[in-house]
């Protein structure tokens, strides 16, 4: 079959997780479509308002927080859609999901609900915005989560691994070990459980194109932000920037022949850019983005049947621009002393309520057991019978969902003399 004719009516790709579920014959939208409006209209979807992107929420107006970073990533997907000929509410849907299950404080938060679950099959946020879409998202008491279809889950599944592949990202367990057959029936694909440096994974041509916009979209439009705050001065001699950009590429992983010449010449002509008298900052990020999309093309393999015979291919320069600017970022914005003080403040935080909020659950806390945690989850806790590793997986949903504000206001409550208001809800747990 050819990958363009996996039209919205195509069984395979509509069906849902939960057969409960009937189409309503009056509602004119596609089942795409309705993956997209209710991811919209979810509640996690609308606490990434609170939710850091680089710059912690109500830094100032015009920065973006994952909310809008998301659907801008949207914007992206759908214009690579209607270029390769995809429903683009799929590819819609898929980018406005990819970062639900991001934890409050960025990547630091990310980085610390790991370590912390180190001993409980971990934290991934791309496992918990599987896991969010899944079970955790309450749209129906019919079925657990959204109850979206097989490829709108396949967009977002960037990651196919098991944790016992070692790859850094993965699925946890207990949804893998829920979700893997349905998820992969009918395709000669499954999980892995080992990584293979020499192929890439199993990821469908929808998931591929969502994963270019985040990329076009963090690499543009969060340098945008960086040249708006203040962050990166255009001013700054070209060598030191290029000097510390090709230090960090060292560091993370440099694309393939990209010298430090070249690194040169991509940011000087970003500079030149950015230097003429008659441009905007966002003329020039148009400019790039325009590039970034326009560039790609889709390869199939020798005999395509579905929609993981297919490859995104990205020219070598266009991907050697967006790792510069990746790189450029994280160097001069996420890495700078005023935002790397607080993303320790974020872990420290997400720390220390983790391990009260654990303590709290055990059985030694005694007639104070569970009186820690919002009413409606407490009959959940006391049915828990996978032990302190239930505990923990309870306690890293709870806290992962919140926004950075509202840990704050938790941790504030629990540990300042000045916390917030006794009528202030920390969360509203839904």
């Amino acid at each position: 079959m050819d990958w363009a004719e996996r039209k919205a009516d195509d069984p395979w790709a509509t069906e849902r997780l939960s057969a409960v579920e009937r189409a309503d014959a009056a509602d004119c939208r596609s089942p795409f479509e309705h993956d997209r409006d209710r991811i919209i209209h979810s509640v996690t979807f609308r606490r990434l308002q609170g939710k850091t992107q680089i710059f912690a929420p109500g830094e100032a107006e015009f920065l973006r927080t994952r909310v809008t970073h998301s659907i801008e990533v949207a914007q992206i997907g759908r214009a690579l859609a209607k270029m390769t000929e995809l429903p683009g509410s799929l590819v819609e849907a898929a980018c406005l999901a990819h970062d639900l299950g991001h934890p409050p404080f960025g990547h630091a938060g990310e980085t610390v609900l790991d370590e912390l679950m180190h001993l409980y099959g971990g934290f991934e946020g791309n496992a918990q915005t599987f896991r969010l879409l899944t079970r955790l998202e309450e749209k129906s008491k019919a079925y657990a989560g959204l109850n979206l279809t097989r490829a709108t889950l396949l967009s977002v599944l960037k990651y196919p691994y098991r944790r016992s592949a070692g790859a850094g990202k993965f699925l946890y367990e207990e949804d893998a070990d829920r979700c893997e057959a349905w998820l992969f029936r009918g395709s000669a694909h499954q999980l892995l459980d080992a990584a293979h440096r020499d192929r890439p994974p199993p990821r469908t041509i929808a998931c591929q194109l969502m994963d270019w916009a985040d990329d076009v979209a963090y690499s543009v439009h969060d340098m945008e932000d960086g040249l708006q705050s203040g962050f990166l001065l255009p001013s700054m001699p070209l060598e030191r920037i290029a000097d510390w950009v090709w230090y960090r590429l060292q560091l993370t992983a440099v694309p393939d022949n990209l010298t430090r010449e070249r690194v040169v010449a991509i940011l000087g002509e970003l500079k030149g850019r950015l230097d003429q008298p008659d441009a905007t900052i966002r003329e020039v990020t148009g400019y790039y983005i325009d590039r970034f999309v326009s560039s790609i093309r889709i390869v199939p393999t020798q005999r395509p049947e579905g929609p993981f015979d297919y490859t995104l291919a990205v020219p070598e320069d266009i991907r050697q621009e967006c790792a510069v600017f990746k790189a450029l970022t994280l160097e001069f914005i996420i890495l700078d002393e005023r935002t790397t003080t607080l993303a320790y403040k974020g872990r420290e935080i997400l720390s220390r309520l983790f391990r009260v909020l654990l303590e709290n659950a055990d059985p030694s806390a005694g007639k104070q057991r569970f009186e820690l945690f919002p009413r409606a989850m407490r009959p959940q806790l006391e049915q828990q019978a996978a032990g302190e590793a239930g505990y923990a997986r309870t306690i890293c949903d709870y806290l992962a969902g919140m926004t950075d504000g509202q840990a704050l206001r938790l941790y504030r409550r629990l540990f300042e003399s000045t916390g917030s208001s006794l009528f202030e809800p920390v969360q509203g747990h839904c």
